[in-house]
């Protein structure tokens, strides 16, 4: 028997209801499917014992050719309600399939920020993808195929009972070997497909972690090293499908063909004992109908075992994709905030990753509207983690960050973000045109995308055209070409904050400068927060925070910050030494 939890079961049945009326149709279709099939048997035993003889008439002929007629008719319905039965069950569950791949999909949008820290994508694409076409699969195979064989079984012992009682005994003493079978493949074919299910996500993880690292395992020549990683993984999915299949092979087919040979053996054993013996009255016509009905019940014995097993593995991935389901999703915050161009105050803001790692340490400082401040510090001291929390991507231990007195903790996300926006060190393009990678499909025209880009120094852009395709990754773009879409995917936008998370430290000496301008025009008249690398970038900002491990150790602008001996002017002092070093 599948084993489900209450949760899973509750889950299948608001997916099933949501789709009840075609379930339904297709119950019933299957239902009078069953009845015809199991009809259609008893007319060619009458007349097998009633019309067939020697010296026929024209009117016993006649009857013959009508009965045969009426089981062709017959069979014609039974064959048109399988279809129809099958055709509403494969509508339920396509349904059911896109209902739940859509749930998953908006549960993993629903997720913070952390979520994605520790699951990789390609686990996470397994799940959406792999995972849930499994489960439509075990809502066909339930209902299109075991239900209907359900119903088929069911009907085939009740009238195997009714026409030959004695014979629906005998048989009974194969059930408890049909059980042993049954039972032996469910629990073999449940343990190898969690196993299966397991290391396929592993495979897929593997492979997306490859694709995207491809040029640095080609330039350390790891080739071989990550060939051998993939092969383990993979070897273990072949050593487990290939018992899956001895399973299958052993459980599902031959010991289940060995027990319709009994039960053929027992049929032949009831009608030989009654010709005999005379104890009961048998007939050629009753023996082709228990041999018939026989033949079939145990044909789809065969075919529920079997589906059973293949539900088995369905529910691996089912189970999978509820878990998802079950973890919980941010907060739905509901307070809008009427405009984030407003003094910007962290108070005493605390926060770590894992619990007792502190990494922001009790920081607090006040950016008035309109201010430009830059975070500078070593790697770890927690420049990007402030911005994150800016963002609200995670919330602060303790403390809190207010935007004109709300504190961004209660403020709905949506509601606090839309009038940001963010240059990150590491531009993100998709695979569409340069235009779509600026509006991200809001509507913009042509000539406010192109006013865009020259504003931030992309004329060469332009001249290269807004509908020039951009290959996965921006494969076909520089670095720099790349950076300018960002900045002008910013600025197209007239952003009340501005976040430049380390934006030039990717690309050359030109290009900076030639979007140097473009950055000034982006911090007119809007708070900006900016991450630097390379401090000769930030001397203009109104504000500097030197930061150090979770705390600030300096704060002012460039040239208070140079008047004192301290860790600013030691960072500045060395950079100018290494890049005229460098320069020679």
């Amino acid at each position: 028997m599948i084993k489900k939890n209450k949760y899973q079961i509750k889950t299948l049945k608001s997916y099933a209801i949501s789709e009840k009326i075609d379930f339904i149709k297709g119950f019933i279709f299957s239902v009078l499917c069953t009845i015809l099939q199991i009809i259609s048997p008893l007319i060619i035993a009458n007349i097998i014992n009633n019309l067939i003889k020697k010296n026929m008439s024209v009117d016993e002929f006649t009857k013959i050719i009508l009965f045969l007629l009426l089981y062709l008719i017959i069979n014609f319905l039974a064959g048109f309600f399988l279809n129809k039965t099958l055709i509403s069950f494969s509508i339920a569950a396509n349904n059911v399939a896109y209902n739940i791949q859509k749930d998953v999909y908006k549960k993993v949008n629903s997720f913070p920020i952390s979520y994605f820290d520790s699951l990789p994508a390609g686990k996470i694409s397994s799940r959406i993808t792999n995972d849930t076409n499994k489960v439509k699969n075990m809502f066909k195979l339930l209902f299109s195929d075991l239900l209907t064989s359900q119903i088929q079984i069911i009907g085939l012992i009740i009238i195997i009972f009714v026409t030959n009682y004695r014979a629906g005994l005998m048989l009974l003493i194969l059930a408890p070997l049909v059980y042993i079978i049954f039972k032996s493949y469910t629990t073999y074919t449940r343990k190898y497909t969690g196993e299966i299910r397991k290391n396929t996500s592993e495979i897929n993880a593997q492979i997306n972690e490859y694709i995207q690292n491809m040029e640095i395992i080609q330039v350390y020549n790891k080739e071989d090293y990550i060939k051998e990683k993939f092969d383990r993984t993979n070897s273990k999915i072949f050593e487990l499908s290939s018992k899956l299949a001895k399973i299958r092979s052993y459980s599902g087919f031959r010991a289940m063909d060995i027990v319709s040979y009994l039960a053929s053996i027992i049929v032949l054993i009831y009608f030989g004992l009654g010709q005999v013996t005379d104890w009961y009255k048998v007939s050629i016509g009753s023996l082709y109908v228990i041999f018939d009905y026989t033949s079939r019940l145990f044909n789809e014995i065969r075919f529920s075992i079997m589906r059973f097993g293949e539900v088995e593995e369905s529910m691996a991935s089912a189970d999978h994709i509820f878990e998802l389901l079950k973890l919980e999703s941010q907060e739905n915050l509901t307070k809008n905030i009427d405009s984030i161009d407003k003094e910007i105050v962290f108070d005493d803001v605390r926060f770590s990753y894992i619990d007792g790692e502190e990494v922001i340490k009790g920081i607090s400082f006040k950016v008035d509207r309109g201010e430009s401040v830059a975070f500078v510090g070593q790697t770890g001291s927690g420049k990007s983690t402030l911005i994150n929390l800016l963002l609200n991507f995670y919330q602060v231990d303790s403390g809190k960050i207010t935007i004109g007195g709300v504190d961004i903790a209660i403020v709905n996300r949506q509601s606090l973000r839309k009038d940001m926006a963010v240059v990150l060190q590491d531009s993100f393009l998709f695979k569409s045109d340069i235009a779509r990678n600026i509006t991200l499909d809001q509507d913009f025209t042509d000539r406010e995308i192109k006013e865009a880009l020259r504003a931030v120094g992309g004329e060469n852009l332009v001249k290269k055209g807004i509908h020039t395709l951009v290959m996965e990754g921006g494969s076909n773009l520089s670095q720099g070409e790349k950076q300018l879409i960002s900045f002008a995917r910013a600025y197209i936008r007239s952003p009340k904050i501005l976040i430049l998370d380390e934006a030039t430290s990717n690309i050359d000496t030109e290009t900076e400068k030639i979007i140097q301008d473009g950055i000034n025009k982006l911090k007119e008249n809007r708070t900006t927060f900016i991450i630097a690398h390379r401090l000769s970038t930030i001397k203009d900002v109104d504000k500097i925070i030197v930061l150090s491990y979770g705390t600030i150790v300096e704060m002012g602008n460039h040239d208070d910050l140079m008047k004192f001996d301290g860790y600013y002017k030691e960072m500045y002092k060395k950079q100018m030494k290494d890049k005229n070093t460098y320069s020679i």
